[in-house]
């Protein structure tokens, strides 16, 4: 395998960043767009898979407020994100292959 030029670099940690600003629709968008690239996909799969989990993730936690421990999980899971995200956006620029912590063994299943 060739070693990624700066774009694929640049792609990959985009949709890694995402996570700041529209999770779904940038890794979407250029999973679909850029075919020619395994690492750019690759990285674009692991984006989408990771934050539609960390989505409903939250989204669970917040349905917890109810009972009090939501306030605790939303800090852990949002910590969790923010931290695993920075991570992902700074291995993609370095052109290593990443795996989230969580969802990387499902992502080998697709």
């Amino acid at each position: 395998m060739n070693a990624p030029t700066g774009e694929e670099k640049l792609l990959a940690a985009l949709c890694h960043a995402s996570a700041f600003f529209f999770p779904i629709l940038i890794p979407l968008i250029v999973y679909l767009l850029k075919r020619d690239s395994l690492f750019v996909r690759n990285h674009a799969r692991e984006a989408l898979v990771f934050h539609l989990f960390m989505i409903i993730a939250i989204f669970l936690c917040k349905l917890l407020f109810i009972v009090l421990i939501g306030f605790l999980l939303i800090v852990i899971a949002a910590m969790f994100y923010f931290i695993t995200t920075i991570i992902a956006v700074i291995r993609s620029l370095s052109g290593e292959e990443y795996r989230y912590p969580i969802t990387g063994r499902w992502i080998q299943s697709l």
